[in-house]
């Protein structure tokens, strides 16, 4: 490809939009046209991290996106977390289709050599997870009985299905299970985000004693993962976006304990909440991404060792 490679960002003010504006404008073959609801944000965080607004163009709102040609759009529109939704889901429904929609109109009037990669979510098997992701692995909906831990999944599930669907069209949706980087938002109400919070504030965690997995993909594995995605030419397809290895829970806590000191105690039964309902186990070994190149390079505790410590250093903990 001759030139700088144009890429849109929908979203860019979104936890997983900055790891990849800030992998993007580390090289110098891309430009970049980064999308959001307030500029400000989006023109706060480069000027936070040190990068120049040099190499993209930064828009309020979404009234122009259909004016420029871009190489590849990437959707990282998201209705923030289930504390930032206060229970209203159907933000869930109502913004994932007016920007998805949005992309497929530019697609197919003005652009329809465009790839579009969307972000999808490890949600898409459903919210009854007791054991890892595979190629067979079913979304079993009690169809007269659909409860709001299943909205989301329902929602990503139609969104792939509708990709699917759209066969002449470049469209790549990428299943992210658990995300962190130094761009995360304390207040977000993770579980990493919460040990974080108490460390900088000398907290006690309060958890339960029952044990999970999770696979924390690191931001430089996703940013591989989409480049994949953008040399593989024309692809129609879903993919699991996995770390080298998923860790767990406790794991994550001895970690934090041995060093930073972190306080925490063990309640038995403390039904913590989950949109999407609680998973013991929440990874794949889907690895159906292998057929581009993809290899990721991190484990979930590498992730959150490197991650984490460009938080707690930058706070001088």
């Amino acid at each position: 490809m001759i030139g700088k490679i144009k890429i849109a960002i929908l979203g860019a003010s979104s936890h997983i939009a900055k790891g990849l504006i800030n992998n993007f404008l580390s090289s110098k073959d891309f430009k970049l046209y980064l999308f959001s609801r307030t500029q400000r944000n989006v023109c706060d965080f480069l000027r936070s991290i040190g990068i120049s607004e040099t190499g993209c163009e930064i828009h309020e709102g979404y009234d122009n996106f259909a004016d420029s040609s871009y190489d590849a759009v990437i959707n990282c529109v998201g209705v923030g977390t289930a504390r930032k939704l206060q229970g209203d889901y159907t933000k869930y429904f109502t913004v994932t289709e007016e920007y998805d929609n949005m992309v497929l109109r530019y697609l197919n009037n003005n652009c329809p050599g465009a790839l579009y990669i969307s972000l999808s979510s490890g949600a898409v098997y459903g919210r009854e997870c007791s054991v890892p992701a595979e190629e067979d692995s079913l979304n079993c909906i009690r169809v007269n009985n659909i409860a709001p831990e299943d909205y989301y999944a329902v929602v990503r599930l139609n969104a792939e299905a509708k990709h699917r669907a759209f066969k002449g069209l470049k469209i790549v949706d990428l299943r992210i299970f658990s995300y962190f980087s130094r761009f995360a938002d304390l207040a977000d109400g993770y579980f990493i985000t919460d040990i974080i919070d108490c460390i900088m504030n000398n907290k006690i965690l309060i958890t339960d004693g029952a044990d999970m997995v999770r696979d924390y993909l690191h931001p430089d594995d996703l940013f591989s993962m989409i480049v994949k995605c953008i040399n593989a030419g024309g692809i129609n397809a879903a993919f699991d976006v996995v770390s080298a290895r998923p860790v767990k829970k406790k794991e994550i806590i001895e970690y934090f304990f041995s060093q930073y000191g972190l306080r925490y105690k063990i309640e038995q039964a403390l039904g913590e909440d989950s949109a999407t309902g609680f998973k013991s186990v929440y990874y794949s070994n889907y690895r159906s991404a292998e057929k581009i190149g993809y290899s990721p390079k991190f484990s979930s505790k590498d992730t959150i060792i490197q991650e984490s410590n460009c938080i707690l250093k930058s706070k001088n903990v």
